[in-house]
C-alpha cells in the first residue's frame, strides 16, 4: 500500500485565469508536511501563477492556505528570468505581463525557508479548437447533457491536452486529460464527463459553460491522469496514491507551462 493517500481537492475558478485559487489536499498517514506547488505559465499576457502551500491532514478545513516569504522566478530558454511577486492573497505569485510562447522551455525556481524546488516545462504548440457545445447521451439515469470538445489533432506529433469546465463560473471539478495515442492526425469529439454523477452536476437549460482548452507536455499529461486515477482510487491500488510530479527537490505538484484557449455557450 502506498505511504500517501491522496485527495484532490478544487475550488470555485481555479487556478487558470481565475480570481480564487485551486487546492490540492494531501492525506498523509504520520508523515511529514510537504510543499505542495501549483504552478502555470500559459501563453496569454498574466498567464504567470504560482501557488505555494503545504500538505494537510484529512480533517482539515479544505480552504487555501498559502506559505509566503518565497522567491519565485521563471527563466525562459533565453536565459531570461523574471520574478513573480507575492499576491494580496498569501501564498500566491504573480506577475502581470509575463507569458510564454509555444515551443519554448520554461524553468521553474522557488526558493522557501531555505529549500529549493526546480521544474522545467515545454509550451506545446497551439492545436486550434474548433468547437464547444452541448451533447445529449442516455446513461443509467436517463439522458443527460454533457459539454463536447471539438479539435482537429496534429498528425504525426505527439499531442497531450487538459480541459477544464465552468459551470455558471464555478469549476465543476472534472479532470480531464487526454493524448492522442488513438486520435492521431483525426478530428476529436472530446466528452468532458463530471467529477461526480449527481442531480447538482447536471446541465440545465440556462447554464453558461466555459470551456478551456490546454495543450500541455507529457510529463504534465502524467501528472493529471495520476491525479485522475488517485483522486477515483484507480488501477490496482487499494487507497489513491500520490500523483507523478514534475517537481524537483521534494515539493508536491506541477509546474505546467501550456496554451490555452477558451469557448463559452449557454445551454438551451
Amino acid at each position: 500500500m502506498n505511504q500517501f493517500k491522496y485527495i484532490l481537492m478544487l475550488i470555485a475558478g481555479a487556478i487558470f485565469l481565475s480570481s480564487c485559487e485551486e487546492v490540492i489536499d494531501l492525506k498523509l498517514d504520520t508523515a511529514s508536511e510537504k510543499y505542495v506547488v501549483e504552478a502555470q505559465l500559459t501563453n496569454q499576457i498574466g498567464g504567470a501563477k504560482v501557488l505555494i502551500s503545504k500538505t494537510k491532514s484529512y480533517s482539515s478545513s479544505n480552504d487555501f492556505v498559502g506559505i509566503s516569504g518565497a522567491v519565485v522566478e521563471i527563466e525562459n530558454q533565453q536565459g531570461v528570468v523574471t520574478r513573480l511577486n507575492e499576491s494580496s492573497n498569501k501564498g500566491v505569485y504573480t506577475h502581470l505581463t509575463l507569458n510564454g510562447m509555444p515551443g519554448q522551455t520554461y524553468r521553474l525556481k522557488i526558493v522557501v525557508s531555505g529549500q529549493t524546488f526546480t521544474s522545467s516545462c515545454v509550451m506545446p504548440a497551439i492545436v486550434p479548437l474548433e468547437d464547444v457545445y452541448p451533447y445529449e447521451l442516455n446513461l443509467f439515469d436517463g439522458p443527460r447533457l454533457f459539454t463536447q470538445v471539438k479539435y482537429k489533432d496534429p498528425a504525426g506529433v505527439k499531442n497531450f491536452y487538459r480541459f477544464i469546465e465552468y459551470k455558471n463560473g464555478v469549476y465543476t471539478k472534472s479532470i480531464i486529460a487526454a493524448n492522442d495515442e488513438f486520435t492521431d492526425g483525426r478530428t476529436v469529439n472530446q466528452t468532458i464527463f463530471p467529477f461526480e454523477f449527481t442531480e447538482e452536476s447536471k446541465l440545465k437549460k440556462g447554464d453558461k459553460i466555459k470551456l478551456e482548452f490546454l495543450t500541455i507536455d507529457e510529463p504534465v499529461y502524467k501528472y493529471w491522469f495520476s491525479v485522475d486515477n488517485g483522486a477515483q482510487g484507480g488501477s490496482d491500488s487499494a487507497a489513491p496514491a500520490n500523483p507523478v510530479s514534475n517537481i524537483k527537490g521534494g515539493a508536491i505538484g506541477y509546474f505546467s507551462a501550456h496554451t490555452l484557449q477558451t469557448k463559452e455557450y449557454t445551454v438551451q
